[in-house]
């Protein structure tokens, strides 16, 4: 508990004195007008109750919902700030109520400094046409801070975090710089007594939910949550505006859940179970999906193996959850890019009916394609105001993390919902403590359901040799190891250490074969000693732009089905939920999870097992000479060989197996699981007033990013699509024309360090269009089998060019 030793008693507010009764209220303005000087069309600050205009009383009025121009900007943030913190909890509890009380006050205060002189001084020489330049701005923020600091018993100083924060972001409670939440605390502001009494008149007592204060965690946890909703309600003001056009395209009702529900059913019901092994079990695990929703929310887990209908059988328990339990959204948070687009693709031809805005996909670099993206969903995708949202790891956890309203805007939308995290086995080890920190806060004290769908279930429930797991989840496929007995369509033997030259005998015995290795580097050297005497020859790399794989995999797969040799080389791209089914894959070692979704690639719809009765797809285990970099692939190769060297598990593949890797995998990285000291930043015990400074936002928001190799994109001018639109973007510079031709270039793009990126730049290989795009400009740095060579002295010969 928070300050056990502290009284209790509560203490009235300071009282504002000198407000003048013969000014009206509306002479203090928040926003001025668009293209208007006149104040009468500016956007007041409050609006007290009767004052004789709409007669606001500056609480839940019922009127602030609808934005109206002449509410003030102050009772609007309250009333939505408030509206925003409640939805985050059930429907007349304790906790929507403190929440509630938390959020009318915060957006109250959150500008008051712009009740002072100094403030509406700086706004009317702002917007005088006669005035000299303004240079720099009057601080508003800082007062309401301190007046919560001050004038809040006990708690005050979480309260004045947020309001703080609300432009700059969440601030550290104590650094060195002045943006430290102690040095704002100390800053001399402009007075704001000329404000309206009916202001501050406030709850004397203000706390947050009970369950906030076990924890420093916890806590912080808390703060975010509500900052997000702070500063998602002080935007939607401050738009409807100044922007109300963008504001009227936000005013889409949401189709309820029991719709949703209703079309994903009638899209199903197409797909009725046939005679195939296959598709009945596929059919037995979307009735489990079903059957299960009914449970009460919590943690669930999805173990169903590759190949076995989890993407849409996941999407019908969540509907149907969501509905039976009043959830407001599904989120699904996956960790390849590629995934995201197939996924949204999948769920867009499903609820193909209720039109393109029903899934929002929302990525690190927004890749939407042109063809499905909205001014409605570019607008959700900066809050979540969506049913379906799609989003990557690195998007949720960093943005869970952040400390600046543009990344937390969207949190208060995480709680209330289901969230599947799909291939969930790919959450970074040396974030994981946090990660799961943060999926159990929002499972057990934000009423939202937290699903681990995927076909290799890590171990990451808590156990005294693993305290930092999670509580034990509930299988929604009742027996996971006797689903993947029955799905096993493939039979592993290990080849031991293989040379490239002494692998391609064993790869040339198979007229159709896909042999995955762990590097760019050896997938193009294994690419080059293969011969290509039938023209059945393939390499795919991330090298290539989407457009470009799409291409070689159409062809690929009209091969298999050909029955025409086919022998592909591919790095691990190839893994991550590529629908595509050979009956033969080689592998080089890896982590048992990535080996199990090469086995995907192998007899995916199993033809082969139902032929001969047995599993019929063979998967190969190799060691290449060279042990993989250091780092993640060297580390999970080598858990996985310690799996594979012992006799327990004859079956590489089963869940015991899975299980007994990642037991190995964490209790070896054990220590690092919070390596770059997330959970530090938050005290663990707070016994005085003074401990509350110990927070620091700013920090942990610096130190978590999920990706530290920061890449850059290349466009490549590949086949006449890509050269017309690399063309037209040279030549347009209509900053609309420009964001519809930068989201349909996304299919021309690579991706590559910037440290290559670079390199290229300073070549000349790279030509730099609008100060942002970056096109390449030399034909002989592309080819037909490779993709992009991201080093300048990596240039083709010129017959091998295909741009």
């Amino acid at each position: 508990m928070i300050f056990a030793n502290s009284p209790s008693g509560s203490a009235s507010p300071a009282q504002p004195t000198g407000y003048p009764d013969a000014t009206p209220a509306m002479d203090f303005y928040a926003h001025t007008a668009p293209n208007s000087f006149d104040p009468r069309d500016w956007e007041p600050l409050f609006t007290p109750l009767g004052d004789g205009r709409d007669k606001c009383q500056g609480r839940h009025c019922g009127k602030c919902e609808n934005l109206d121009r002449f509410h003030g900007h102050l009772n609007k943030v309250g009333w939505w700030t408030a509206k925003f913190a409640g939805e985050m909890f059930s429907a007349g509890s304790d906790q929507e109520k403190s929440a509630r009380e938390w959020g009318h006050l915060a957006g109250l205060w959150h500008d008051l400094g712009k009740f002072a002189p100094e403030w509406q001084a700086y706004l009317q020489k702002k917007s005088d046409p006669h005035a000299d330049e303004v240079s720099g701005k009057v601080d508003h923020s800082t007062a309401g801070a301190q007046r919560a600091d001050q004038n809040v018993p006990l708690l005050g100083r979480l309260l004045a975090y947020v309001i703080a924060g609300h432009h700059a972001g969440l601030p550290d409670g104590m650094e060195d710089s002045r943006s430290s939440l102690e040095n704002r605390l100390k800053k001399d502001v402009a007075s704001v007594d000329t404000a309206p009494e009916a202001v501050f008149d406030i709850l004397k007592e203000l706390s947050p939910p009970v369950f906030a204060l076990r924890s420093g965690f916890s806590l912080s946890f808390f703060l975010r949550m509500f900052f997000s909703a702070l500063a998602d309600a002080d935007f939607l003001a401050t738009e409807a505006f100044m922007s109300p056009e963008h504001s009227a395209c936000r005013q889409q009702v949401l189709p309820e859940m029991a719709k949703l529900e209703k079309v994903l059913s009638r899209y199903l019901s197409r797909f009725a179970p046939d005679s195939s092994p296959v598709n009945r079990i596929r059919a037995e695990i979307l009735q489990a999906c079903k059957s299960r929703a009914a449970f009460r929310p919590g943690i669930f887990s999805l173990t169903v193996p590759t190949g076995g209908g989890k993407t849409l059988s996941s999407l019908a328990f969540a509907l149907r959850h969501a509905r039976i339990h009043n959830l407001r959204r599904v989120i699904y948070v996956i960790p390849f890019t590629s995934i995201i687009e197939q996924n949204a693709d999948v769920f867009r031809k499903a609820l193909a009916s209720l039109g393109p805005d029903i899934v929002l996909e929302h990525h690190s670099n927004l890749n939407l394609d042109a063809d499905h993206e909205t001014t409605s969903s570019r607008l959700a995708s900066e809050n979540w105001d969506a049913r379906i949202v799609v989003t990557t790891n690195v998007q949720f956890f960093e943005s869970l993390h952040a400390n600046r309203t543009s990344r937390c805007r969207k949190l208060h939308r995480m709680a209330r919902s289901v969230i599947i995290f799909d291939e969930v086995q790919m959450l970074p080890v040396d974030f994981l403590a946090p990660c799961l920190r943060s999926m159990e806060e929002l499972a057990r004290n934000y009423g939202s359901t937290v699903v681990l769908c995927t076909a290799t279930q890590p171990a990451i429930e808590r156990r005294p040799d693993f305290p930092l797991g999670i509580p034990s989840p509930t299988e929604i496929v009742s027996d996971p190891a006797s689903l993947h007995r029955r799905l096993r369509r493939v039979k592993v033997k290990r080849l031991g250490k293989k040379s490239d030259e002494e692998l391609l005998p064993d790869l040339c015995a198979h007229d159709q074969a896909l042999c995955i290795v762990n590097t760019r580097r050896h997938a193009r050297e294994l690419f080059e000693l293969l011969p290509d005497s039938d023209g059945g020859r393939f390499h795919l790399s991330a090298l290539m732009c989407p457009a470009h794989r799409k291409i070689k995999l159409d062809e690929i797969k009209l091969r298999l089905l050909a029955g025409l040799p086919i022998r592909l080389i591919s790095t691990q791209l190839i893994e991550a939920g590529v629908d595509i089914d050979f009956p033969v894959v080689f592998r080089a070692l890896s982590g048992l999870d990535s080996m199990a979704q090469a086995a995907g690639r192998c007899d995916r719809e199993g033809r082969l097992t139902a032929r001969f009765g047995e599993p019929g797809g063979q998967l190969f285990i190799f060691e290449p000479p060279q042990l993989p970099p250091a780092g993640f692939l060297r580390a999970t190769a080598g858990s996985a060989a310690e799996v594979l060297a012992t006799t327990q598990h004859p079956d590489a593949l089963s869940p015991e197996a899975i299980e007994a890797y990642f037991r190995i995998h964490y209790w070896q990285h054990h220590s690092q699981m919070d390596r770059h000291g997330i959970l530090d930043c938050w005290p663990a015990r707070m016994t005085r007033p003074d401990d509350l400074l110990l927070f620091r936002f700013k920090t942990c928001a610096e130190n978590f990013h999920l990706i530290y190799d920061y890449t850059e994109p290349v466009l490549i001018p590949h086949g006449p699509s890509g050269n017309e639109l690399c063309e037209e973007l040279r030549k347009t510079f209509d900053p609309s024309r420009l964001r519809y031709l930068a989201r349909r270039l996304q299919r021309f793009s690579v991706s590559i360090p910037s440290t290559q990126h670079q390199r290229l730049l300073a070549a000349g290989v790279l030509l730099t269009v609008h100060e942002r795009f970056h096109i390449l400009n030399s034909t002989l740095h592309y080819s037909e089998e490779f993709g992009l060579h991201p080093e300048p002295d990596l240039a083709m010969r010129p017959e091998q060019s295909i741009i």
